[in-house]
């Protein structure tokens, strides 16, 4: 269903500036209580991650299997997932396989080992299904994949320097694909997947922001400068909200700011202040069907451990909520969470 966002939410935004912590307690909680929520955990992705392997040069390639760590604290082994793409010719590249986790975390999506087919399966196991052979005819290695919050689609496009591949919509029950224009860069589905966000670069030097309705509809605006130097943007499955997510600065000890913009009214709500270090780099956030926010962050890295903040943002009150804190695998070659 459809909601309107920004008006509720830019007032509650607005107010003060900051984002109001909705406890003080800003570590996250990894088990709990309730059996049913314990039950879910169980068959949730936290994050997935392949392994790395070092050729006779010393140079650093992807190698092993794909697996992924589960909110309850176990790991699963994805059987079958290729861990290295292929060229147009089916001959190895020395590119990282395509991997996706929905932002729920119940779903995951893979190139299949043997003929490098895409593979959408539950984390928790069982049979999957296989999308059609039209998407990796010209390789996997320039193929972009996203699932979509409830994993039921999935956004795929070839990095097509010419500009001609068109990125596709894939229902996954069905396998009916929606071609979108050639020209945009996708970034991926709204809160309830039924529109996709893109950018389209303009002959003067500016770039338009779109969501694409899978009904053929699409909203689109060139957006002030500040959207398109966001870190990374999201789309509410209203299909015309933007969370905006800015990046701090450790330098001027400024922290990551959150602001929200609509396509339909170029409406811009005012910079509010997230609850993360300055030196925090956000580099994702995904909207649920109902119109949940998760935001996610993570620092270190450069030799010392990653740590991923996942927060949880009530755009119409305001309210922040650690969601789950945890440090990424060591000696990965890749390695990405839920809702990428």
């Amino acid at each position: 269903m459809k909601r309107t966002l920004l008006g509720a939410a830019a007032v509650a935004l607005a107010v003060g500036g900051t984002i109001v912590p909705a406890h003080a307690d800003t570590t996250a909680t990894t088990t709990t209580t309730k059996s049913t929520a314990a039950e879910s955990d169980a068959a949730t992705a936290r994050m997935a991650w392949v392994g790395a392997c070092k050729d006779a040069d010393g140079l650093s390639h992807p190698c092993g299997t794909w697996r992924v760590r589960l909110r309850a604290g176990g790991t699963v082994t994805v059987a079958g997932a290729a861990a290295t793409a292929v060229d147009a010719r089916g001959r190895k590249a020395d590119i990282v396989a395509a991997f996706a986790i929905s932002g729920d975390g119940q779903w995951i999506l893979y190139e299949r080992v043997k003929d490098h087919r895409l593979v959408v399966r539950k984390v928790a196991g069982g049979r999957g299904t296989v999308l059609p052979a039209s998407l990796t005819r010209k390789g996997t290695d320039s193929l972009r994949a996203r699932l979509s919050h409830a994993g039921d689609r999935v956004l795929v496009e070839h990095n097509d320097e010419a500009g001609r591949e068109p990125g596709k919509i894939v229902t996954v029950a069905t396998g009916k694909i929606l071609k979108l224009p050639a020209a945009d860069d996708l970034e991926g589905f709204s809160g309830d997947g039924d529109e996709a966000l893109a950018t389209r670069h303009n002959n003067d030097n500016t770039t338009t922001l779109v969501a694409h309705g899978l009904d053929g509809h699409s909203v689109a605006k060139v957006p002030p400068q500040v959207v398109m130097n966001a870190s990374t943007r999201a789309l509410s499955a209203d299909g015309h909200t933007v969370a905006v997510l800015i990046g701090g600065n450790a330098d001027t000890r400024v922290p990551p700011k959150l602001r929200l913009y609509d396509l339909t009214t170029d409406r811009l709500s005012a910079a509010v202040t997230l609850p993360l270090k300055p030196d925090a780099t956000v580099y994702l956030a995904h909207w649920t069907g109902d119109g949940r926010l998760t935001v996610k962050a993570h620092t270190g890295g450069d030799e010392k451990p990653t740590v991923v903040r996942v927060l949880t943002v009530d755009t119409t009150t305001g309210a922040v909520k650690p969601a789950d804190t945890f440090t990424v695998t060591a000696r990965n070659y890749t390695w990405l969470t839920a809702g990428e």
